[in-house]
């Protein structure tokens, strides 16, 4: 399959300026599309997510400027390049540009040569930056590498900020018994395949992979992206990941099958970076957190465990067992929790 070529979005009113960049974008190898506004360049930008976009200041409905502002409002286009190309060429002008959230500015009548060299130094740093998302997006949730790409100054302090936070943790049952039985190469294909398989779950649902432990998954749904509906999305995603380690199968181990023990607690944290200046990564703090950790070890095979708030906030969407107080090892006060069995069918209103 071939690589997608860049796309560049052209915007201006003037047609002979239009007619200049559909010639000039495709011979320098990229794919092209145009606005002659401000509202059309904005729907084209949210529809196609162009890689850089070349724009008129002087345009109709809103102008360059406006543009520049509400797509730097969106933490998503954060990083799209845009480059001004304008008749107003004063150090005034020039100034509003990149306050406004321009990367460049090339005066109107425009150089080809000084053009081709600003369009292609602008798509190579927005593809490094695709690159760096790409590399960080491995080790850390997408959410948090857009946060670190969005803000780098702010994404690197330590410290955090009080949320309302579902906690998730899930671990392999079985998992040190498979490990002593067969070879290391076989068991790293076993967690290798089985991860991806509870790291898609909670990517599906829109939560965040906090943490790898071993064999566990650590995953956080209300940080750093918050949803009004964070404990359903949590609980969704559990059943999900029980569902899929179930089906899932390796070649070397057909008559396998794998089971889950799952925590879940909703509850006050801290989110933000942990650690020190050197090495840190983006975490909750709470007791919350270490409830959910204790309730996954308490559960069976197949067993998602989960606190009362979790259980009152998602009750209307579940079938689940009361299983009564539980003494969670470390702890003092017993822990009211409910064995999600799986979603309710919920019938659509007439």
């Amino acid at each position: 399959m071939s690589e997608r070529r860049c796309l560049v979005l052209s915007v201006d009113d003037d047609a002979a300026d239009l007619a200049l960049l559909r010639k000039l974008i495709p011979r320098l190898g990229y794919a092209s599309i145009e606005a002659k506004d401000g509202l059309q360049a904005l729907e084209l930008i949210h529809e196609r997510h162009p890689d850089l976009v070349l724009l008129d200041v002087l345009i109709p409905g809103l102008d360059g400027f406006e543009v520049c502002r509400r797509v730097r409002s969106q933490p998503e286009f954060a990083g799209l390049p845009i480059l001004l190309l304008t008749a107003l060429d004063s150090a005034e002008d020039l100034a509003a540009g990149l306050e406004a959230g321009a990367n460049d500015f090339l005066a109107k009548p425009f150089n080809e040569v000084e053009l081709t060299a600003r369009v292609r130094s602008l798509l190579r740093t927005k593809a490094l930056q695709d690159r760096l998302a790409d590399i960080l997006g491995r080790y850390c949730s997408d959410a948090v590498a857009e946060r670190i790409l969005r803000d780098p100054a702010n994404a690197v302090q330590l410290g955090g900020d009080h949320r309302r936070v579902t906690t998730v943790f899930a671990d392999l049952r079985g998992y040190s018994a498979l490990a002593a039985e067969h070879p290391p190469d076989t068991t790293l294909r076993l967690l290798n395949s089985y991860l991806a398989v509870v790291n898609d779950a909670v990517l599906a649902h829109e939560g965040t992979v906090a943490d790898l432990v071993g064999d566990g998954i650590f995953a956080l749904f209300g940080a750093p992206v918050i949803h009004d509906d964070d404990p359903l999305r949590a609980v969704e995603a559990a059943v999900a990941m029980q569902a899929g380690v179930s089906r899932h199968v390796i070649p070397e181990l057909p008559d396998l099958r794998l089971q889950l023990g799952v925590g879940i607690t909703s509850g006050d944290v801290v989110a933000g970076n942990v650690g020190s200046e050197r090495r840190m990564h983006y975490a909750v703090v709470g007791d919350s957190v270490n409830v959910a950790a204790r309730l996954q070890a308490n559960a069976g095979p197949a067993q998602i465990l989960v606190d009362e708030p979790t259980y009152l906030a998602v009750h209307h969407a579940v079938v689940a067992q009361d299983v009564g107080n539980l003494r969670l090892y470390g702890r003092e006060k017993w822990v009211h929790a409910y064995n999600i069995v799986r979603m309710a069918q919920i019938s659509p209103v007439a």
